[in-house]
């Protein structure tokens, strides 16, 4: 199940970087999920609609459950693309 998630999660950034710069649509779904420990945001998508947004954030979730974060909370957010897609205090 580890192996399915880290493919969706490299085919869903191959998408998004593989989009010509001035390609954003406002009208484009995004997982944000943000984790406490470590303090991280993280940025999934762009899906069609809401509910394929919300359907694929389980993968996301578990997927960092597995690497040990804590405090997982998720908000589905309809929009262009975020500027950065992952976001932490390390950084």
């Amino acid at each position: 199940m580890f192996e399915i998630s880290m493919l969706g999660m490299f085919f869903t950034a191959f998408w998004v970087l593989a989009q010509p710069a001035g390609s954003t649509r406002r009208d484009e779904w995004w997982v944000e999920v943000d984790t406490d420990s470590p303090k991280s945001t993280y940025y999934f998508g762009p899906y069609d609609s809401r509910q394929e947004a919300s359907d694929n954030s389980n993968y996301y979730i578990r997927d960092l459950e597995n690497k040990g974060s804590k405090k997982i909370s998720i908000n589905i957010k309809q929009g262009s693309q975020p500027t950065q897609l992952r976001a932490s205090e390390e950084s």
